[in-house]
């Protein structure tokens, strides 16, 4: 009885790539996933830009009350204090007092409960009441006086600006600093290093096993020997380069959901969505180039050295690009030439900054040219190498 021949899908075939690499994928993916919990551990731990705003409005009216019960002072000779306010059970006294003094202005607007719930907030940070109460003193008291030589007004600022620059740090890159987003950061850093690492060592080894490997070793030989066409093992091998990297960047994406909803208490559904499907279309461009290394050479060695050193290169030159960027320049700790290496790469085509905006009000659509290229890249990838194995003489 003559057998049928396989020409498009071969399932033994899928079940031997499987099989021969179930322990790599699983461990791959064991440690995406840990990267996903830890990095979400961490960008909650940081805090949002939302909790910092929080702060500076609340120090700003803390700051305001203070500042009216200091001038009060000056003006009426008492002593009253932010301590006799929170000990005070009757605090019409202070009412008076605030509604006296944003009669004299058109731009405050005081009151104790307004007092009370900046100091509680306040409280709650890392800083401490303390501090910010010593702190307004030192502000209040130099406010007031003049620079013996030069005339001036002192204040806090101007004093924290000159003694830095007397230890050789730039003023500017304290500010700098202090506007760095680092939420976007520990994003740049997860997405491009932490999580597409695991899966690159996938796409590299699996990619290289797939074919040339078989070629190499002979074993493609006693395929090619049952009823399974060329064309079948092409089309099956890269069915299994594009379906597991996709359940792999998947995982990620459910442990993301799930550690976002567990330890931070809202998921940004279609802002991860939108960033994972990034991330698999990079993926895909890289298991693309590894596919059709493993396509045309007969020799493992050849197609790890362009498969696989083609892909580290890209990473290598995420990692310096990383260091060329604004985030980074603005701390200090990069150089902004470095920036060069992201256009030598095709991960500097995975725009995380524009893809983090999908779901809010401003989405910011140039990520979509760069990851019609990533398709591409993929698309003719794997169309030319499953070409070019039909065709090829084989070492059988």
């Amino acid at each position: 009885m003559k057998m049928k021949t396989t020409r498009f899908f071969s399932w033994p075939l899928m079940k031997q790539s499987l099989s021969a690499n179930k322990v790599l994928a699983i461990a791959c993916t064991v440690v995406l996933c840990l990267m996903t919990v830890v990095t979400t551990f961490a960008g909650n731990l940081i805090g949002s830009t939302s909790d910092s705003t929080d702060y500076t409005d609340a120090q700003s009216t803390f700051y305001s009350h203070l500042y009216v019960l200091a001038s009060y002072n000056d003006m009426a000779g008492t002593a009253l204090s932010y301590e006799d306010f929170a000990q005070a059970e009757d605090r019409t006294q202070y009412d008076t007092i605030f509604e006296m003094m944003s009669a004299q202005s058109d731009s405050l607007a005081l009151s104790s409960e307004d007092f009370a719930a900046a100091a509680e907030l306040l409280a709650q940070s890392a800083v401490g009441l303390d501090t910010y109460i010593a702190n307004f003193e030192y502000v209040y008291a130099l406010g007031s006086v003049q620079g013996c030589f030069s005339g001036e007004d002192l204040n806090v600022e101007a004093m924290m600006t000159n003694m830095l620059e007397m230890m050789g740090v730039s003023a500017d890159l304290v500010e700098n600093m202090s506007q760095m987003d680092t939420s976007a950061m520990l994003n740049q850093m997860y997405f491009t290093i932490m999580s597409l690492l695991p899966i690159l060592l996938f796409i590299i080894f699996a990619g290289n096993a797939l074919i040339v490997d078989q070629v190499d070793k002979g074993s493609m030989a006693y395929i090619l020997s049952t009823p399974t066409k060329r064309s079948a093992v092409a089309i099956t091998q890269a069915i299994y380069m594009i379906g597991m990297p996709f359940i792999m960047v998947g995982c990620g994406f459910l442990t993301k959901l799930i550690a976002c909803n567990v330890i931070i208490g809202e998921v940004e559904v279609a802002k991860y969505a939108a960033l994972y499907g990034g991330l698999y279309l990079l993926t895909e461009a890289m298991a693309g180039i590894c596919y059709l290394a493993s396509c045309l050479f007969n020799l493992s060695k050849h197609a790890m050295a362009l498969g696989g050193g083609l892909n580290v290169w890209f990473f290598i030159c995420s990692l310096l690009g990383m260091f060329g960027s604004e985030n980074m320049v603005n701390t200090g700790m990069g150089v902004e030439e470095l920036g060069m290496f992201n256009r030598l790469s095709l991960i500097g085509l995975f725009d995380i900054d524009a893809l983090g905006t999908v779901g809010s009000g401003a989405v910011d659509d140039s990520f979509v040219p760069k990851l019609l290229v990533l398709l591409v890249v993929a698309v003719v990838c794997y169309t030319v190498g499953a070409i070019r194995f039909q065709k090829k003489d084989l070492p059988l």
